[in-house]
């Protein structure tokens, strides 16, 4: 780390205390503490750390309260506080994340796993993008117990690139990304851009829900390609028909702005978004997103070409344009939604395996590849074993970055 980071420790027991704040020490944090929540909100708001690990029960003021004294102060929005806690309720993970927590450890937990995470969430103090999983499922959403960890929405990912913030897709997981945008932009302008990859359900089934786009004063300002026989903005309006859903497009009062990409780039700000096809039924494509030196990858809903049409020299150099789309990238998001048993079966049906998500990240030199588009199927100890097996095949063949399943409400800097 180029300058020293701020960590808080605010637990009542002291062994875990103790514990923490030695492995922190060591990793090179400056470490605070705190036995009681009120104290370590104390210490929050005077010393900003940039990483909270948090106890969930605590007495007085217990760890919820925190979180949602935290998430109520705009001075306080890049606090990233990790809970800790021995429950491992659903609905108690829920509640932390809805209330702000960035994630999630149930006790006891792995130190080198605590190590880990704060460092995931330390990044920089002054990050260049930031980037925050609102939805990471495929196909359809799957709340409930089995995938409380990993998380049940549909496709949608924030990016914050200075003061520009991004879009990437608009599925399930927009409902409570909206949510936190209209707590944020209270009272003032929102100016959002909005990236859709394709208007397959999974990807736009949020949009209604949206509530940024019914507050008057904020502008939306949409983005993809014309679709198959309609344009982009009767796409959209065909979702919202009364036949389907009691709403109109028209009864969002924001300023929408629908823009059909045509070539080249768009630039907002001082970022530059590119794009490129995607080989998935309809028309789809994937982003790439540049800022200050840094650069994300969305690249989901894929199916690697030569595996689908088979390993000839046309399809190589068509695959070969995706890699290079997304080489060197600091975040490569890639769909990886089947095993190879599974794609066995699902052969031609426009989706990846994680086997092609590590191989493509390996070939295009990325530094993180974050695994994608979970099956609907695939439960959190399901998606526990592909990334061990990920994990495995990328030491058995000597790959070097780091690679990870995407979470909801999982935060990154880069």
């Amino acid at each position: 780390m180029a300058e020293t980071q701020k960590v808080l420790v605010v637990d009542d027991d002291p062994d875990a205390l103790r514990l923490a704040e030695t492995l922190l020490r060591r990793a090179g944090f400056e470490v605070l503490t705190a036995s009681d929540g009120a104290a370590g909100l104390a210490l929050i708001r005077v010393e900003r750390p940039r990483v909270v690990v948090l106890d969930l029960m605590m007495p007085g003021l217990h760890g919820f309260s925190v979180c949602e004294e935290v998430q109520k102060d705009e001075a306080l929005r890049d606090v990233r506080i990790i809970v800790t806690s021995s429950k491992s309720y659903p609905v108690d993970i829920k509640k932390a994340k809805d209330l702000g927590a960035a994630d999630y450890l149930v006790k006891p937990y792995d130190m080198a796993e605590l190590l880990r995470r704060v460092k995931a969430l330390a990044g920089s103090n002054n990050p260049h993008i930031r980037v925050k999983f609102w939805g990471t499922r495929g196909s359809i959403p799957t709340p409930g117990a089995a995938t409380a960890r990993y998380g049940g929405n549909t496709s949608c990912v924030e990016v914050r690139c200075g003061e520009s913030i991004f879009m990437l897709d608009t599925g399930s997981g927009a409902r409570e990304f909206g949510l936190a945008l209209a707590r944020e932009f209270a009272g003032r302008q929102l100016d959002l851009h909005l990236f859709v990859t394709h208007t397959h359900w999974d990807h736009i089934q949020g949009f209604p829900f949206f509530v940024p786009a019914y507050i008057p004063g904020h502008r939306l300002t949409l983005y993809s390609l014309h679709g198959t026989d309609k344009s982009l903005e009767k796409l959209f309006t065909g979702q919202m028909d009364a036949s389907y859903f009691p709403v109109d497009l028209t009864d969002m009062q924001a300023e929408l702005n629908f823009v059909e990409l045509k070539g080249g780039d768009v630039k907002v700000g001082e970022s530059r978004i590119t794009h490129t096809y995607l080989n998935h039924p309809g028309v789809a494509i994937g982003y790439r997103i540049e800022y200050a030196g840094r650069s994300v990858v969305y690249l989901t809903d894929h199916e690697n070409l030569c595996r689908h049409r088979g390993d000839n020299e046309h399809n190589r150099r068509l695959e070969a344009l995706t890699t290079e789309f997304a080489r060197g990238t600091d975040l490569y998001i890639r769909e990886a939604q089947y095993t190879e048993e599974e794609y066995a079966a699902k052969r031609g049906w426009g989706h990846s395996t994680w086997v092609d998500a590590v191989d493509a990240a390996h070939e295009a030199g990325v530094k993180r590849l974050a695994l994608y588009h979970h099956e609907p199927m695939h439960d959190d100890d399901a998606l526990d074993r592909i990334v061990a097996a990920a994990h495995g095949r990328m030491k058995e063949r000597g790959m070097k970055f780091e690679c990870f399943a995407a979470a909801d409400y999982q935060e990154l800097a880069l």
